[in-house]
């Protein structure tokens, strides 16, 4: 008899232990939860058969120089769509978390990766209770990123958009027979001048979020019109989207100017800093000489 009553109570105790371990570890996760709500992390798209490299380097960059923390999460979407999830969002650095999109597929139609942003964004506002988020795409990863606002809801399933910078996205095409010789994937198709692909951007802009911010960043070569790829006027096309007060631009000069080189532009760092947080360099110096372009309908 003593037994029982010995294991019942020692049954009564377990129990009540676990009930309130379970508990604090629900309150716990309640109030992560809802620390994370203050936090606006920016994530980052890739172009064009890119890779974690596309924007690593430039947020090591930002790390060291305006005190930005680095990826903290990388999001990995398999070519089926599956996410892989990679580091986790700190509620103590709610203003400028980082948050990498992989592509396996870097060279799936837009139509694609737009499905694919829908489940990150899903995955971000449902699991890591993000309300809001800042949105940064190198070249193709602009068009998504553009896709993305135009074809998604602002409801209670996603975060809702804020910022939004496009480096080098070539929002009227690329205007180089050349270049498509060798590229003909999906991808490739989507990026042609006149595509059916980007008439459908501009056919659906009157879908685009409110109260955005937009800024747009070209480089152009010395010499010439473009980054060697892209067009500075495809770039700057993105003014069509917006109305004037929300929309930006920024023209990025020189010798060495590339297409592939503006992600590892220090000058891009310094105006994408100063968009997305208004952060000056540690050292507090303002000394790059770079040409801005006023909007002009």
């Amino acid at each position: 008899m003593r037994k029982k009553i010995l294991f019942s109570v020692l049954t009564v105790i377990t129990i009540a232990v676990l009930l309130i371990g379970w508990i604090f570890s629900y309150y716990d996760q309640q109030e992560q939860a809802k620390a994370k709500e203050n936090i606006i992390p920016t994530v980052f798209v890739h172009g064009y058969k890119g890779t974690a490299n596309s924007f690593g380097h430039m947020l090591d960059r930002l790390g060291e120089q305006f005190d930005v923390n680095q990826a903290a999460m990388q999001i990995y979407v398999g070519k089926s769509g599956n996410l892989s999830i990679q580091g986790t969002l700190n509620p103590n650095t709610p203003g400028d978390s980082a948050i990498q999109v992989v592509f396996e597929d870097n060279r799936a139609s837009l139509a694609r990766q737009t499905v694919w942003l829908q489940d990150v964004m899903r995955y971000l506002r449902e699991n890591e209770h993000i309300k809001t988020v800042n949105l940064v795409g190198h070249s193709m990863g602009g068009l998504a990123i553009l896709s993305y606002l135009e074809n998604t809801e602002l409801d209670a399933n996603y975060p809702v958009p804020q910022k939004f910078i496009a480096i080098a996205s070539p929002f009227r095409g690329i205007d180089q027979a050349d270049y498509f010789q060798l590229q003909k994937d999906p991808a490739a198709h989507d990026l042609k001048a006149g595509s059916d692909a980007l008439q459908a951007l501009v056919k659906n802009k009157n879908k685009l979020p409110k109260n955005l911010q937009v800024l747009a960043i070209a480089g152009e070569k010395t010499g010439t019109d473009s980054d060697g790829l892209v067009n500075v006027d495809s770039v700057f096309f993105l003014k069509e989207f917006f109305p004037k007060g929300s929309y930006q631009e920024k023209l990025i000069t020189g010798p060495d100017v590339t297409h592939s080189g503006l992600h590892e532009n220090t000058k891009v760092d310094y105006y994408v800093s100063q968009f997305l947080w208004n952060l000056e360099d540690k050292d507090g110096s303002d000394a790059l000489n770079v040409q801005t372009v006023p909007h002009a309908k």
